[in-house]
């Protein structure tokens, strides 16, 4: 039995998610967000609308998709601190940690943060996600300083410490090179 012309034989190649959002991430900058499809993406990738569905349910998905790790990343380090370590240096070295992007995904996040503040049409995943994490962070100021979870001074730390990291990394998608690490612990470091 032969194989059919139109369908390559063999093992599925393999799928790169973060060279695929990179490829969409670059087209949204240049074409816009609302102007570029799901159907647009893959022909520019090579993949299937299938797989590129399978892997990104919408396309807001190709925008904030990697910023997930920055959540996993920071709330894992966060558990990690030392008991006895004072809740300002625990959130200072936290959040280096979850802007610690491997050195192959910040092009990526660089390009991610520029779509996503240039897009209101995303503002809604950008707002849960930065209303869950100023959660964690105000969870454990409270827990760590010994404060009611509905005191003003833990609300008021952990909405900073969550603006600032934001603020920095908004900072740094527009500047050439650096690292997001860098521009977060600076940040953080004037508060």
């Amino acid at each position: 039995m032969e194989a059919s012309p139109s369908r390559p034989t063999g093992r599925p190649r393999t799928i790169d998610p973060e060279a695929v959002s990179l490829v969409a991430l670059r087209m949204f900058e240049e074409q816009g967000f609302e102007l570029v499809s799901m159907a647009d993406v893959a022909e520019a990738t090579g993949v299937s609308r299938r797989s590129l569905f399978r892997l990104f349910p919408s396309k807001a998905d190709l925008v904030w998709g990697g910023l997930a790790e920055f959540a996993e990343r920071f709330t894992t380090a966060l558990r990690e601190r030392p008991a006895d370590e004072p809740s300002i240096d625990a959130l200072r070295a936290a959040f280096r940690t979850g802007a610690t992007f491997p050195e192959e995904a910040v092009e990526t996040t660089r390009h991610r943060l520029r779509v996503i503040r240039a897009n209101p049409s995303l503002a809604p995943g950008g707002a849960d996600a930065q209303a869950r994490l100023t959660e964690t962070v105000l969870r454990f100021v409270a827990d760590r300083d010994g404060l009611p979870r509905d005191d003003l001074r833990a609300a008021v730390r952990a909405s900073t410490f969550v603006a600032a990291a934001d603020a920095a990394l908004s900072w740094w998608a527009e500047q050439p090179g650096g690292h997001p690490a860098d521009a977060v612990a600076d940040a953080l470091d004037m508060l």
